[in-house]
């Protein structure tokens, strides 16, 4: 119940930001980001065992909104796998839908965000030495709501950023979703 108050309050704030941004008509940004995506599934913060990473790559659009000299906020929309390999060389992939919400801090090139994201699970399936299948019991959550911290650089309109997210929802029998982006972003 404390994960769903937070991700509501926080939610709230990032609207109440938006409206701002959006009612002081100062810079916006657009641009598109991908690159690579590593994701696991943690329980009470560790891996299991038997699960590695699953690597794979990101890609979406986003746009920015100056808040202030210094103060960006940012939404977008993402797509990525998420998941785990398992150390038999099988594999569960969620295919995934992000809507970010973020606040950015820019001083010159150097930059740091936080924020909180909706992830929609689109489709999901468990691989088996080449051989997919859509698990009929043991599903994912369809819905999660990760927290993320990240820094980058931003050099005339290419940005190089890492971006680090904690799964707030349990996915799947006290699964947690936990996954690193690193990628690049250009800004029109």
């Amino acid at each position: 119940m404390k994960t769903k108050s937070l991700f509501f309050v926080l939610l709230l704030l990032m609207g109440t930001i938006v409206t701002q941004a959006q009612d002081d008509k100062k810079e916006k940004l657009f641009g598109i980001r991908a690159g690579w995506h590593s994701a696991t599934m943690v329980e009470d913060g560790s891996k299991p065992d038997t699960v590695n990473s699953l690597n794979s790559f990101y890609v979406g659009v986003f746009r920015d909104n100056r808040i202030s000299r210094i103060f960006y906020f940012g939404t977008g929309l993402e797509y990525f796998q998420n998941g785990m390999k398992y150390s038999n060389s099988s594999k569960r992939v969620l295919h995934t839908i992000s809507i970010p919400l973020d606040l950015k801090v820019k001083i010159g090139p150097v930059f740091v965000l936080g924020g909180i994201a909706a992830n929609f699970k689109v489709s999901e399936k468990i691989v088996v030495n080449d051989s997919s299948t859509k698990p009929s019991d043991n599903k994912t959550n369809w819905f999660d709501a990760p927290a993320f911290l990240g820094a980058g650089v931003k050099i005339f309109f290419i940005s190089i950023e890492g971006r680090y997210h904690w799964g707030l929802i349990n996915a799947n029998n006290g699964l947690h979703n936990r996954y690193f982006q690193l990628g690049a972003s250009i800004s029109f």
